[in-house]
């Protein structure tokens, strides 16, 4: 018999250029890192790979996985051709007079609601959400947060957030990390005023709100 369950892995798809660079940037994130599945490409030396099996990381090369990673570019492509579909697809309009313009009718598909979180958010606690998330407390360490949507925290983060939507608002990043579309936000592009990070092809855009 062979039983088989689907699981949900987080993946994180490191290139290294070399050592003098790899190190420094895996002290400063081992605690994060250790959570996800690293797929290694570029100047993979032993000492990358004792170094990780050290830290009981689990890790393998890209050379030797096949699957397709996703992306933040392909998933805004993947939109854009869906976007095209509709708008080419021929109508499926109503009767009408001559004189009068076909009636269209289009569904949209339903949204996730905004979850609202006013209080602070305990250490071990896991949020987890499908839609967008605002948060007006604080972020305590061992905290995650997890959203497919938006993201907007007015206390500061201590803990995990990582968001896969169009936008994020920071007010201030203390000892937590935070992930936006795979990508690992620096401590010092906070500095306790609100930040709005988006996204483009060169990666996380990081800007003043006021």
């Amino acid at each position: 018999m062979v039983k088989a369950k689907q699981k949900t892995l987080r993946i994180f798809n490191i290139e290294i250029e070399n050592e003098a660079d790899f190190f420094p940037y895996m002290e400063k994130n081992l605690i994060l890192l250790k959570e996800y599945l690293l797929v290694l490409k570029g100047d993979i030396t032993p000492k990358v790979t004792q170094y990780l099996d050290s830290h009981n990381i689990c890790f393998i090369l890209s050379d030797d996985c096949k699957l397709n990673f996703s992306s933040k570019t392909n998933n805004d492509q993947n939109r854009d051709i869906i976007s095209k579909s509709v708008t080419e697809a021929e109508p499926q309009a109503q009767k009408s007079t001559p004189n009068q313009q076909p009636i269209v009718t289009i569904q949209a598909e339903p949204r996730v609601q905004t979850l609202l979180i006013e209080k602070p958010i305990r250490s071990g606690e896991v949020v987890i959400h499908e839609g967008d998330v605002t948060i007006f407390g604080r972020v305590n360490s061992a905290a995650k947060v997890i959203a497919e949507g938006n993201v907007e925290v007015y206390g500061a983060i201590d803990g995990l957030v990582q968001c896969d939507g169009d936008y994020m608002i920071v007010k201030e990043l203390g000892k937590g990390h935070i992930i936006f579309n795979g990508d690992i936000l620096e401590k010092e592009h906070f500095n306790g005023t609100l930040k709005k990070v988006t996204y483009s092809s060169a990666g996380a855009v990081i800007k003043d709100i006021f």
